[in-house]
């Protein structure tokens, strides 16, 4: 026996129909995503960053090939976290990009809201298809009213197929190069007699790199106390500029330590008062050295900079003056001399 084909009929066919297009609609969104992470061995590994992000999705592993691509980076800005994250498709084009700031947190406990961040943008960012729209047109169909005449049901006119337009992606994060400026109070020995006493301005630079390399250039000048010479006292200056490069080996929330090496070429000016000097008495000094620069993170861009280091002139000039007739010796460098140099840094933004 034929079941009637009544007005109420019609309606659950419909809706079964939309339900089971619904279902169908969304395991086509529900696409598979890969991720490529890259953050510091201290931070959530990739695995857990996936789980996490699966979880928040309610998704489970799949052996399906992705169509999304995202990429995630973390980096620090002083003591602050970065978090970079990327969608593309399967095309290589761009579907969202966020960054996400996280200060005075260990990095350990990223994992949760960068799943929360990244199950937002994949779901944003996948597919739908236009069966919901269609589906959703045919649930609302007027039902025929029970006097007229039971005939074909017409078929609802197909709706225009939705452009989509997706927002021009923001431009790709700025990569940045962690700069600063300083000056310091310096303190010496071996190179001038007694010991040396002035300033130093110093720049440098981190690149962003896995290893973070720091190279630098430093201006100084330094003075020693008078040295008694025959009938008479001489006071040596010294001037000179240097490179310095290095290699961050640790940093924490307040402090990085920079293993480096540098190289100094400068001018040794020495003046006296009871006796004659002339300008030959300028001499030439190059110096290389090694030492190790602390920085103690005072404010988010404030750094108190320590480095102590050992150096080694090239060039060991002896200084004398002429008493009568004989040579009298002032001042000769040592082999190996020190010098800590403690100031205050400003970090640009």
């Amino acid at each position: 026996m034929r079941a009637p084909d009544t007005p109420t009929m019609r309606v659950a066919v419909t809706l079964l129909t939309a339900v089971l297009g619904m279902l169908s609609t969304r395991s086509a969104r529900a696409a598979p995503f890969e991720l490529t992470w890259s953050a510091p061995p201290s931070c959530p590994s990739h695995e857990t960053i996936v789980a996490a992000t699966r979880e928040r999705l309610g998704e489970g592993e799949t052996s399906e090939p992705p169509d999304l691509y995202v990429r995630g980076l973390v980096t620090t800005e002083g003591a602050v976290l970065v978090v970079d994250l990327q969608v593309r498709d399967v095309g290589g084009v761009e579907l969202g990009e966020r960054r996400v700031r996280f200060e005075g947190r260990s990095c350990k406990a990223i994992a949760e809201p960068v799943a929360l961040v990244l199950a937002t943008m994949i779901a944003v960012a996948r597919p739908r298809e236009g069966g919901h729209e269609a589906t959703v047109g045919a649930v609302t169909e007027p039902e025929p009213s029970p006097s007229s005449t039971p005939g074909p049901t017409p078929s609802p006119a197909p709706s225009p197929a939705r452009r989509s337009h997706r927002p021009a992606p923001p431009p790709s994060p700025r990569v940045r190069v962690p700069m600063t400026i300083g000056a310091s109070a310096v303190a010496s020995f071996g190179l001038l007699p007694h010991a040396g006493f002035g300033g130093a301005l110093r720049y440098t630079m981190t690149l962003p790199s896995k290893i973070a390399v720091l190279l630098g250039a430093e201006g100084s000048f330094e003075t020693s106390p008078p040295v008694s010479a025959g009938g008479g006292e001489a006071i040596f200056r010294y001037v000179d500029v240097g490179g310095l490069a290095g290699v961050r080996v640790a940093r924490t929330r307040w402090l990085e330590l920079v293993p480096l090496v540098e190289g100094r070429a400068g001018l040794i000016f020495p003046s006296a008062t009871g006796f004659p000097l002339d300008y030959g008495a300028i001499r030439f000094s190059g110096v290389v050295g090694a030492g190790v620069l602390g920085r103690i993170i005072l404010r988010e861009a404030l750094r108190l900079d320590v480095m102590p280091s050992l150096r080694v002139p090239i060039t060991r000039d002896e200084f004398r003056v002429l008493e009568g007739e004989q040579l009298v010796r002032v001042h000769r460098p040592l082999f190996v001399g020190a010098r800590l140099a403690v100031g205050i840094a400003y970090e640009f933004p």
